[in-house]
């Protein structure tokens, strides 16, 4: 068999590439839209670092680490999601003791950006926001708090949460919509 006659078997070489180019666009999209998911912020509890109208990219079946920003179905309300950092994991101790966070009874150094501006400190019997007794993390759990520390609905009144409630964690900021 010549190399003419080899070549001649293939006569819709197009047609070929076609579905070839076609089949990958669609695995593309199926395989993004399995581990992408793309988010825009909808409140300030995690101001300095995300606004309110920013996109965020996330990537789905991910198990987080401390300092990851995830994005959670809301314990409280199922049908809602939200934006917060993880701060425990199973195995830590949690506790807040005026408005300082402890991890293990050590003082939690952020690498990150936090805000705080309220300089008012409420008591234990009115709000677990600034003061909290430790909390242990049990295992596939998470304690999850937002970077505005006075206007964040979080761990400090839901508790840890379940690493089923976790969807992903973000990859990528992009711009604000507003």
């Amino acid at each position: 068999m010549t190399y003419s006659k080899e070549i001649s078997r293939f006569a819709y070489p197009k047609l070929f590439k076609a579905i070839i180019v076609f089949a990958g666009l669609i695995l593309g999209f199926l395989t993004a839209r399995f581990f992408f998911l793309p988010f825009t912020v909808c409140d300030d509890s995690m101001l300095p670092n995300f606004k309110k109208g920013e996109s965020v990219y996330i990537l789905k079946h991910i198990s987080p680490k401390i300092g990851d920003i995830v994005l959670l179905q809301n314990p409280v309300q199922p049908d809602m999601v939200m934006l917060k950092r993880v701060v425990g994991l199973d195995g830590n101790f949690i506790e807040i003791r005026n408005k300082i966070i402890y991890k293990n009874n050590d003082k939690m150094k952020f690498t990150w950006k936090i805000n705080s501006t309220d300089n008012r400190i409420f008591p234990m019997n009115f709000s677990s926001r600034d003061n909290l007794p430790a909390v242990k993390i049990e295992r596939k759990m998470f304690f999850v708090i937002g970077d505005n520390l006075d206007y964040s609905f979080d761990s400090r009144s839901f508790g840890p949460i379940s690493e089923k409630l976790i969807i992903g964690k973000v990859i990528y900021k992009g711009t604000s919509k507003n």
